[in-house]
């Protein structure tokens, strides 16, 4: 059998993978609930900062090298990691990277996720195997909620009121639309997830941007259960991950000190899965920029994501398990960007977007002169933006 029978048959398998996970299809993340991420892991978003995109080149026998992954850092996952900076690097005086909270303090935020695989076959098509199908799957989810502060405790932590007030989805199946919600739309009335609207939680948010507590989102998920598809879709949004992944801030959560200068930079781990593709690790680098004075102070934070040292380790494990590791070249792009209100101690802006591409060439073909190839992407988006 020709490796492009085979590409095709372990692609069939992530295809069938992809739409059993189409109900909800968010991606797998591994983080420790110290540090987790408002995954939060969403409108088209503003440009973001200029990365050039860094590949995993394969060394000598397919495997993939490590050696250019700066700043290496010890892989315990969601532990953040501090980075050392110069003196001489450091502008300007410090400033408090952190939430305040006033009782009665009430903003608007719309969060936007994006999860997205997709396969496609590169070549000519009379070499594409009759099983192999291109396609994308994936969903697109928008919240928009109100946050109000409730109470303020002694420690600085609050607890907040969110109240849910829209809600648009889109679930893709191999490219075709499984469901097209919108709750601003008359005719969505019906749907189950238009009852999301107008329904509340509380959840107790640190200074640090720290989820600490869930609370009183049983009713909500009470008045939402059913049977049909969108009761799943609901409950799914209401899930406890969901909720702490929606506000959750790990680029505040990850510091050690609030005083922050610009130029000082702090880090953390994160780890996607890709299925068969396997899994990759990032040092999250997270760099206070500048801080600007318009109609109030606002801290920008960039961040940029490289390979943390544990990559090398998973990459010699994905070997045995999964013979496909080594034969593909992989590029990736993982960036953000934090834009911080310090007069209110609000977020006005976050935003981390993921980008991985895997192209799996069949070297028989390349000798023949007709090269084939398979190309799989994964793409996970979270903004967040609080509404004027």
């Amino acid at each position: 059998m020709v490796l492009a029978d085979k590409l095709a048959s372990v692609v069939s398998g992530v295809l069938i993978l992809m739409m059993l996970a189409a109900a909800g299809c968010q991606g797998q993340r591994a983080e420790t609930p110290a540090t987790r991420v408002g995954a939060a892991d969403g409108a088209a978003p503003e440009a973001l900062p200029s990365v050039s995109r860094a590949s995993s080149p394969r060394s000598e026998g397919g495997t993939p090298s490590t050696r250019e992954a700066p700043h290496s850092v010890a892989p315990d996952e969601g532990k953040s990691v501090p980075a050392k900076v110069s003196k001489a690097e450091l502008s300007g005086p410090a400033v408090e990277l952190a939430l305040k909270f006033v009782p009665g303090q009430a903003a608007t935020y719309r969060l936007t996720t994006e999860s997205y695989k997709s396969v496609e076959w590169k070549g000519a098509q009379a070499a594409k195997p009759p099983q192999f199908t291109d396609g994308r799957t994936g969903s697109l989810v928008e919240l928009t909620f109100e946050q109000r502060v409730q109470q303020v405790q002694d420690d600085g932590n609050a607890v907040l009121e969110i109240t849910i007030r829209g809600v648009k989805e889109v679930i893709e199946s191999v490219n075709k639309v499984v469901l097209d919600f919108d709750s601003a739309r008359p005719t969505d009335s019906e749907n189950p997830l238009a009852a999301l609207v107008g329904k509340s939680y509380r959840v107790k948010m640190s200074p640090q941007g720290q989820v600490l507590e869930i609370s009183n989102v049983e009713p909500a998920r009470k008045a939402l259960q059913g049977i049909l598809p969108g009761h799943r879709v609901a409950a799914k949004l209401l899930a406890d991950e969901e909720i702490r992944n929606r506000h959750e801030i790990v680029a505040l959560s990850a510091l050690k000190d609030r005083q922050v200068r610009p130029g000082q930079t702090w880090s953390s781990i994160k780890t996607f899965s890709f299925d068969d593709l396997g899994a990759k690790t990032y040092e999250r680098v997270y760099t206070l920029k500048q801080v600007q004075q318009n109609k109030d102070r606002q801290a920008i934070v960039e961040m940029k994501a490289i390979p943390s040292a544990a990559q090398a380790e998973q990459w010699r494990k994905q070997q045995t398990v999964n013979p496909f590791a080594g034969l593909s070249d992989n590029t990736d792009n993982y960036e953000g960007r934090l834009v911080l209100d310090l007069d209110r101690g609000q977020v006005r802006e976050y935003v981390e977007e993921m980008q991985n591409e895997w192209v799996i060439a069949d070297p028989g073909s390349m000798q023949a002169g007709q090269p084939t190839a398979i190309k799989m992407a994964a793409r996970r988006l979270h903004r967040l933006e609080r509404m004027e």
